[in-house]
């Protein structure tokens, strides 16, 4: 009786301690304000659950192995749980200053249940995805090669799991790669009634002539005018000078900018995701297995150039009050997509592993029973997904569409698998 009664009382003390989160680490709850109750029970039996690990393969018996890329497509029936529900932004959603801020009002999301991009984003502002680039950062845009998949270009953190809070440089890698940006106006000031850009000499650097802020600033402040009637008196001094600060550290014209627009992407604008899996032979246990390492979402963006029949992204397209849209250089805004052309490509890439540790308390929709709901981790160890493949290791390190084309590379990516079948049947025959 004594043993029923503590596990009665412990059980209450973990649920409470669960509930009193700011942050939970799993959702959405059934549980709302008011004491309200979004069902018949609460949905908290197992409120953080951990990955199960894979089995361990032995070096010895990792006999055979090929290396697999493959897309999971939004458009398939049977991919619809990983990209349903649609999320939403409010077009004056800001970049979170803290945690409290990411499951803000603005961010509209289902109550029920989160799509696995809504899973990522959330995740990735709260420190617990690292992300990879697809390609080099200081990549010349003619010479490019999106070789991101093999982890070579992380997005490195600082200070830990609140980097995206307090940490600008981070922020703003991270924000180039789940949001669509644009330059902001650049700051004018009023001299002698005409408006002039504020810009700092480009070739004026701190390392080269000792300029500092404070030089640029007096250096603007007495001019042959009353300072008095400055416009820089209007500014706060403080964001001035990140605003100089940047001008430099952007090596470009030297303009002062005010912040740009920015438009987060929504789980509408997910059109697939890719992975690379291993697919080997373990002969300790005598099966044919296959091993997610890595998986990208992908989205639309601007088709700009081409570089020997390789098509390149340009700005990336995201749903802005249900509309597709993108940032317009010549237009300095949003504008709508239309007739531009656009390109299908990763946005950036995860480590396999750091995801399931997140997805693994979040679930995914059962078209049998609503009480019998399995998680996104779930769902991918029982590969309850079909992926089309469209490359894999070769000499070449080549795509499928690079040496077939249309219809003959969907019978190629087939080709793939069914040599992958034959060389286990094969190792059954005697």
């Amino acid at each position: 009786m004594k043993s029923t009664s503590f596990t009665i009382v412990l059980s209450f003390i973990l649920g409470a301690s669960v509930f009193a989160q700011d942050v939970p680490p799993r959702g959405p709850y059934n549980t709302l304000g008011g004491g309200i109750v979004d069902g018949v029970v609460v949905k908290d039996e197992v409120p953080i659950r951990s990955a199960v690990p894979y089995e361990h393969v032995r070096y010895a018996d990792f006999v055979w192995s090929k290396r697999v890329f493959s897309r999971i497509d939004a458009r398939e029936k049977l991919n619809h749980e990983i990209f349903f529900p649609f999320d939403e932004f409010d077009s004056q959603f800001k970049p979170p200053k803290s945690e409290s801020d990411v499951d803000g009002p603005l961010w509209i999301k289902h109550q029920e249940r989160w799509s696995l991009w809504t899973v990522i984003l959330r995740h990735i502002m709260l420190g617990d995805l690292p992300v990879y680039q697809v390609a080099n950062p200081i990549y010349n845009v003619k010479q490019v090669i999106e070789d991101g998949y093999q982890f070579k270009y992380p997005i490195e953190r600082v200070s830990g799991s609140e980097d995206y809070f307090l940490n600008e440089e981070y922020q703003s890698e991270i924000n180039n790669v789940i949001a669509a940006l644009g330059q902001g106006p650049v700051v004018k000031i009023d001299i002698d009634g005409t408006e002039e850009a504020l810009q700092n000499d480009p070739s004026v650097t701190q390392s080269a002539q000792g300029q500092t802020f404070e030089v640029w600033f007096d250096s603007i402040v007495n001019l042959s005018f009353d300072p008095t009637r400055s416009d820089l008196l209007n500014f706060d001094k403080a964001d001035l000078e990140l605003r100089w600060t940047k001008s430099i550290e952007n090596n470009g014209s030297g303009l002062l900018r005010e912040d740009g627009p920015i438009s987060f992407q929504s789980s509408e604008g997910i059109t697939a995701y890719n992975i690379k899996e291993d697919w080997f032979f373990d002969k300790e246990r005598s099966v044919l297995d296959k091993r997610i390492i890595a998986i990208a979402p992908v989205c639309k963006f601007t088709k700009v150039a081409e570089k020997e029949h390789k098509e390149m992204r340009g700005t990336m397209v995201v749903f802005r009050d249900g509309v597709e849209s993108y940032f317009s250089m010549e237009q300095s805004e949003f504008q709508p997509l239309e007739n531009e052309p656009t390109i299908q490509l990763e946005m950036f890439w995860m480590y396999f592993p750091d995801l399931r540790n997140v997805m693994v308390n979040y679930y995914t929709y059962n078209d049998k029973s609503d009480a019998q709901w399995m998680s996104f981790d779930d769902l991918f160890w029982k590969r309850k997904y079909t992926a089309q493949v469209y490359r894999t290791s070769d000499k070449f390190d080549r795509e499928i569409e690079d040496y077939r084309f249309g219809v003959d590379a969907l019978y190629e990516a087939e080709k793939v698998k069914n040599n992958i079948r034959k060389w286990e049947h094969d190792v059954w025959n005697y």
